[in-house]
């Protein structure tokens, strides 16, 4: 009796200090539709003297500051860089005097209407428009989301892989993780797959935030 209990003492030690180390992936994502966008521009100025340059671009920066408030732009979502100037000739082949350049960008919850407002930049002097930024709020909340999803999702691979190799007790012992950008340059329009059927995802289009995951499990 006594060696019979030995022995399934030593079994069950052997088998709780060997347990099998498996790793598991899982991926979970959120569609979402773009609350915001920022739109970078630039604003330039030529003219014989570098410092009349200066003060030109300075003055079209105020005159598109002024605009872009009566479009209902928030003052704090108007950004603007430092000014730079450089001899024309560097710019364009041939050019004479000097070119003063700024950087500004506009933060605006106006998704849909992105392309007017790049049309009425240029229609007010802008240089350059870059591609706008889309974006979402609340961005914690949808990373969250999104890696409960995937750890749900590594979960279940799991179960599968301990359920084959009848191991029943699982315990997590290493967890990484990588996001997808939570910003955009472009979206999709939603459909029956996106499980976002707000009006805002129909006007502003949805794009997703992508968890990935990667479990290290022990089994017994």
């Amino acid at each position: 009796m006594i060696f019979g209990t030995a022995v399934l003492a030593m079994v069950i030690w052997v088998y709780i200090n060997s347990p099998m180390i498996v790793t598991v992936t899982g991926t979970g994502e959120v569609s979402v539709p773009a609350t915001n966008a920022l739109v970078s521009f630039t604003i330039s100025a030529n003219d014989s003297s570098p410092q009349n340059a200066i003060n030109s671009v300075n003055g079209k920066a105020e005159s598109m500051r002024i605009f872009l408030l009566t479009k209902g732009v928030a003052e704090l979502d108007i950004a603007e860089g430092q000014v730079t100037a450089v001899p024309a000739g560097l710019v364009a082949q041939g050019a004479q005097g000097y070119q003063a350049t700024i950087s500004m960008g506009v933060k605006t919850v106006h998704v849909a209407d992105i392309s007017s407002l790049v049309s009425d930049l240029y229609l007010n002097g802008v240089t350059v428009v870059s591609q706008p930024i889309l974006s979402v709020e609340n961005q914690d909340d949808l990373e969250n989301q999104a890696f409960e999803s995937a750890l749900n999702d590594a979960k279940k691979e799991a179960g599968v892989v301990g359920l084959k190799n009848w191991k029943f007790v699982r315990k997590i012992i290493a967890i990484s993780q990588s996001t997808s950008s939570n910003t955009s340059t472009a979206t999709t329009r939603p459909d029956t797959l996106t499980e976002t059927g707000s009006t805002l995802a129909a006007t502003n289009g949805v794009f997703k935030i992508v968890k990935a995951v990667s479990v290290t499990y022990k089994m017994w």
